[in-house]
């Protein structure tokens, strides 16, 4: 049984550096409690000096298997002031019933983002820090392990940014398909009760137990299944 690693802000700004070490992390998700798929989230070098955030997503379980639902995300992203920025990201579901696919470039030199969505197309305003929506866990994993309680990130969505908020609401110990780990607990704090995370930064600046509440009131929960490949 692996014991509880200890947590302090001593260790979260040990950790805080230019930019993380690559990782490649492996979860169980579950809808209301009933497995439905794996999820494998991996952050690596890419050409250029840029990094590489990839999440690959399989139904294994129930309708998610019947349907064959697979998610991939990749997050383009370069290091500015010890702070992840979005370059590029690329979204595609693809189902039975279901094909979806998002793509947004970020062009720094006029400070906006052009996003494409099926037939729509949507162009704003972007301020430096800025990532997309897929980047977010990563960014706040960062801000975290710089020692910092609370953060506000700019997040490229469809049309807009939003400023979306967190805290961290206190530290607890999870018992996980990984193992156990102390961790800090941290909630979204402008959209109450729709996101709560679970980061053991010992790990990797992202987090080991993700809980999100969908529109139609069912929850999705990502839990840490074993770190590395195997």
């Amino acid at each position: 049984m692996r014991r509880f690693l200890p947590l302090g802000l001593g260790l979260l700004a040990a950790t805080a550096c230019a930019a993380p070490a690559p990782f490649d992390l492996h979860y169980v998700v579950s809808r209301d409690g009933k497995a439905i798929g794996t999820s494998q989230v991996r952050l690596a070098p890419a050409p250029g000096g840029d990094w590489s955030l990839v999440t690959e997503t399989r139904g294994t379980n129930g309708m998610a298997r019947l349907l064959g639902l697979e998610v991939r995300e990749q997050s383009r992203l370069r290091w500015r002031e010890g702070r992840p920025e979005g370059l590029s990201y690329d979204y595609r579901q693809d189902a039975a019933i279901k094909h979806k696919q998002r793509h947004a470039e970020f062009d720094w030199g006029v400070g906006e983002v052009q996003v494409s969505e099926g037939s729509r197309e949507y162009r704003y305003a972007v301020d430096a820090g800025t990532v997309d929506r897929h980047a977010v866990a990563l960014a706040l994993g960062e801000a975290l392990a710089a020692g910092r309680r609370e953060a506000q990130l700019a997040v490229a969505v469809k049309d807009h940014v939003e400023q979306q908020q967190y805290r961290v609401a206190g530290e607890e110990e999870l018992r996980l398909p990984a193992g156990n780990y102390r961790t800090l607990k941290v909630e979204r704090t402008d959209a109450p009760g729709k996101i709560v995370s679970w980061y053991a930064p010992q790990v990797a600046p992202m987090p080991v137990r993700l809980e999100q509440t969908q529109g139609d009131g069912s929850v999705i929960v990502m839990e840490l299944q074993r770190v590395g490949g195997g």
